[in-house]
């Protein structure tokens, strides 16, 4: 018996070969991408600092290193494209370095402008860049005032606390003014207290009638309206500064 070989078969199995063996080449990853990195938060911290890059804060979001950087130009953002795969980070242009708004930061935690400028909260905001005061609506015009001659009014931003309705309402069971003025509140329906409100050089008493209080206008058994100034120690029972408290009319 006879074989018959089909060169013309040959030569197409050849082509297909070699086709194959390219398209293996460029799937096998030995191209110019095959030396990026997926971004991760410490990868990109060291980039920043070999690179020289300045930057504000970097943050993890949708399974992505966000990556702030001062100043963001075309020729920075060149080199982390030559250096992350593209899809695992993404770059905002701010501002303010990290270490700018850390140093605003402690500038403003001092403890006695907070009693100064009845300030409530205070906390950098990594993604907008900015350091955020939490303050009374009463007095956010002269704390602004202040602040702003010490740090650059471009780097803050204020969440202003309305008075609004009483975050609490209930009975007086207890006063205490040593070490510091505070008393002890009983809710309706509760069988035990549940807040500590303790009085700071701010807080603002008054009665029934809606006039100026004072201490000594506070009696066990009294119904009251109180308002915290937004921070709350969750303890038990838990504990608040008072913003401001009105006797109820029986």
């Amino acid at each position: 018996m006879m074989f018959r070989i089909n060169v013309a078969c040959i030569w197409i199995a050849a082509v297909i070969l070699l086709l194959g063996g390219c398209t293996a080449a460029q799937d096998s990853g030995d191209g110019p991408e095959a030396a990026l990195i997926l971004a991760n938060p410490n990868d990109v911290r060291h980039f920043l600092a070999d690179e020289a890059i300045a930057n504000g804060d970097i943050y993890l979001e949708d399974n992505k290193v966000h990556i702030n950087v001062v100043g963001l130009g075309r020729e920075v953002a060149e080199r982390f494209a030559g250096k992350f795969t593209p899809t695992s980070y993404v770059l905002h242009n701010v501002t303010y370095t990290a270490g700018e708004l850390e140093s605003a930061y402690t500038q403003l935690s001092d403890r006695e402008l907070f009693s100064q400028l009845n300030l409530y909260g205070l906390w950098v905001d990594v993604k907008r860049n900015k350091i955020w005061i939490s303050v009374p609506d009463d007095s956010l015009a002269s704390a602004r005032k202040v602040l702003e001659q010490q740090i650059e009014p471009g780097m803050l931003s204020y969440e202003v606390r309305e008075l609004g309705e009483p975050h609490v309402t209930g009975t007086i069971v207890q006063l205490e003014a040593d070490p510091v003025k505070r008393i002890l509140i009983l809710e309706p329906g509760k069988e035990e207290p549940t807040y500590w409100f303790s009085l700071n050089q701010r807080s603002e008493l008054y009665n029934a009638q809606g006039q100026k209080a004072a201490w000594k206008d506070l009696k066990q058994g009294q119904q009251v309206h109180l308002w915290s100034t937004g921070m709350v120690e969750d303890s038990l029972p838990a504990q608040a500064t008072l913003r401001r408290l009105e006797l109820i009319t029986k």
